[in-house]
């Protein structure tokens, strides 16, 4: 199977996998890239991180989250992927206004 990230994987064929090869893809990112939640970390300490984010709200079956900082050569998959903590099995959509909704059940 192709290593890359598998939004909205549940219910699918080879669920896990697709499941196993987002985790691993998820702590390879975590191990390359220094990850703040905002609320965690003040504004002097932005630049010791390379991604900053914060979840904005709740929604249905969905959780919104803002990107504040991130490296130009993620992808929109790979965020939503660290947004949601290696998962990613429902999928997600971005906003016009660059928000992330990852679905949840």
């Amino acid at each position: 199977m192709e290593k890359k990230v598998y939004p909205a994987w549940a219910f699918t064929n080879d669920s896990s996998e697709k499941c196993r090869i987002n985790f691993a893809i998820y702590e390879e990112l975590k191990a390359k890239y220094k990850i703040a939640w905002k609320c965690e970390i003040s504004s002097e300490d932005y630049d010791k991180y390379d991604i900053i984010f914060a979840a904005r709200r709740a929604g249905y079956s969905h959780m919104e989250y803002d990107i504040f900082k991130k490296p130009a050569e993620l992808t929109d998959d790979e965020i939503a992927l660290i947004c949601d903590d290696g998962n990613l099995c429902f999928g997600y959509d971005k906003t016009p206004s660059g928000a992330y909704h990852i679905y949840i059940d």
